[in-house]
């Protein structure tokens, strides 16, 4: 190709019209932008402050108008801030970008290193003191997130909450009760193990005391803890119908 004059004159047209339109592509985007820019960039929804600080930081470093900028891009930068779970960004004619964020809204602390929103997702942010407190191995997320609501309705009628939730790496599970009742409900028949114990805690503790233990695992029943007195503790037995 080199040793032939058209085969290079044809290759230098091409070059020269690529570099032509290019540069043409390139005033035509400037041009654009210049003519057409973003005048009034909204954003709503953020409610926590952290999230609405980086999001603010983040918009001087929108490039593009309102014709070239990349909205896919931008949507992806603002679904990376804290606490934003998706974020929505529209183009609104003549000249204004719309960035609407939907907040995390905190369920729990899993364990003790991030926390799990309502829908069962794990979420970087830092656990506070009044948030239940889940631990359960990785990728069982959305399965104690929807235990939890179950259980949470179940223990309700005797004003108690769930504090904490435990599944073991056998998938054995237990649940503290605010009052510092620990109920042991082990691997199968949850709903139905922790029904029982909303039918027959209240008779046994007005018959024996304070039960901070209970063991939910039995047919017909349950086992618990007694405290009887400063340091002394006894079984008790409580049977009944399954």
């Amino acid at each position: 190709m080199w040793d032939d004059p058209r085969a290079l004159n044809r290759l230098t047209r091409l070059i020269l019209a690529a570099t032509l339109l290019f540069a043409l592509w390139t005033a035509g985007r400037t041009a654009l932008d210049a003519w057409f820019p973003f005048r009034q960039i909204t954003i709503t929804g953020a409610t926590h402050a952290e999230t609405l600080q980086a999001a603010h930081a983040l918009v001087p470093k929108l490039r593009g108008g309102f014709f070239s900028m990349d909205l896919a891009s931008v949507h992806d930068d603002f679904g990376r801030l804290p606490w934003v779970r998706n974020a929505d960004v529209r183009r609104l004619w003549p000249g204004r970008l719309v960035v609407h964020l939907e907040n995390h809204r905190a369920a729990a602390s899993w364990n003790d290193r991030a926390l799990l929103n309502v829908y069962g997702e794990v979420f970087a942010g830092t656990p506070w003191r009044s948030l239940p407190r889940f631990y359960a191995p990785e990728g069982m997320q959305k399965e104690v997130a929807r235990r939890y609501a179950e259980f949470a309705g179940i223990v309700a009628p005797l004003d108690l909450r769930v504090e904490q939730l435990v599944v073991s790496a056998r998938q054995s599970w237990r649940i503290r009760l605010s009052g510092g009742v620990s109920v042991e409900l082990g691997r199968d028949k949850l709903h139905e193990r922790l029904r029982r114990f909303t039918d027959f805690y209240p008779r046994a503790v007005a018959a024996v005391g304070p039960i901070p233990r209970v063991d939910m695992r039995y047919p017909n029943g349950f086992a618990g803890e007694v405290h009887s007195g400063p340091g002394t503790s006894r079984q008790a037995r409580q049977a009944g119908e399954a």
